[in-house]
């Protein structure tokens, strides 16, 4: 929690030589317990998903530019030793962000990356259209290039540089979050195309990327999909049907999972899964957030 006091500090440093700013303080906390069909049983706070708990505070300068950061309560598999932030930037919101950022790609669900870079928003190049573009550079074997999204409710991306794909935070409904590659591994290219639509009490979704240009042969070139459909009849009690497909070693998956609230900023989130029609892994999560 050093890192986190020195932020506190800059804040309360910038207070003193303007008007004090609201300073908002959030908790984001998972208490994960994995029973996996391979391996020991697992307690992490993080879930099983790779969404990590954090402690984030954020406030708006006299300027009207946001500020925010985000601190990880516990390191994530093939997290960069040296950075305890998940996030930390500057940002005039909806129209550019400066600093350490999950890179616009997707759905956000399966790519998803978290890397230093500077992003652009706007929908004036093509009208009602939002088009977000991120330049990067996570260091070395680290994410580093160019992320991009086009579109809404239906939309495609594109990454193009090194080391994509290798976050704890990605590709997990096919891989545990401990089975990320990490530094110096991943892909060169993603192509990535999503759409969601909602149907009364039900959201669907679905998403295929492309990932080619391997940087190790461990890394072979494949393709991802995935589809799920949220059934969410009432306020805080959500159930969700997912199936995932790697190829080409053509490996299923299928997950039932669920986010039910207890209490108010408490949640319960079990899932299980099944690969290849095997359990993969059975989880109770429980999320405090407020």
């Amino acid at each position: 929690m050093k890192s986190f006091a020195v932020v506190l500090g800059l804040v309360a440093s910038a207070a003193a030589f303007c008007q004090v700013p609201t300073v908002q303080l959030h908790l984001d906390l998972t208490g994960s317990l994995r029973i996996q069909q391979t391996s020991t049983s697992l307690f992490q706070f993080y879930d099983v998903m790779g969404r990590p708990s954090i402690v984030s505070l954020s406030f708006f300068t006299q300027q009207g530019f946001r500020v925010y950061a985000a601190e990880k309560l516990q390191p994530l598999p093939g997290d960069s030793s040296n950075d305890p932030f998940d996030e930390y930037y500057v940002e005039d919101e909806g129209i550019w962000r400066v600093g350490k950022q999950y890179l616009p790609f997707g759905s956000g669900h399966m790519l998803h990356e978290s890397a230093l870079a500077v992003r652009g928003d706007t929908s004036l190049i093509l009208e009602n259209v939002p088009i977000a573009i991120a330049f990067c550079n996570g260091g070395n074997g680290y994410e580093s290039g160019f992320t991009g999204r086009i579109g809404s409710v239906i939309g495609a991306s594109l990454a193009w540089g090194r080391h994509f794909g290798i976050a704890a935070t990605s590709f997990d409904d096919i891989r545990k979050p401990e089975d990320a590659p990490g530094q110096s591994r991943g892909w060169k290219e993603a192509f990535g195309l999503d759409a969601s639509r909602r149907l009364q009490h039900w959201t669907v979704r679905a998403e295929a990327i492309s990932l080619q240009g391997a940087e190790t042969p461990a890394d072979f070139n494949r393709y991802v999909f995935d589809v799920s459909a949220a059934l969410n009849p009432v306020k805080g009690e959500t159930t969700t049907f997912g199936w995932s497909r790697q190829t080409p070693d053509r490996h299923d998956f299928y997950r039932i999972q669920g986010a039910y609230e207890i209490v108010k900023h408490v949640t319960f989130e079990p899932m299980i899964r099944f690969r290849d029609g095997t359990l993969f892994d059975l989880t109770a999560q429980v999320r405090i957030k407020f």
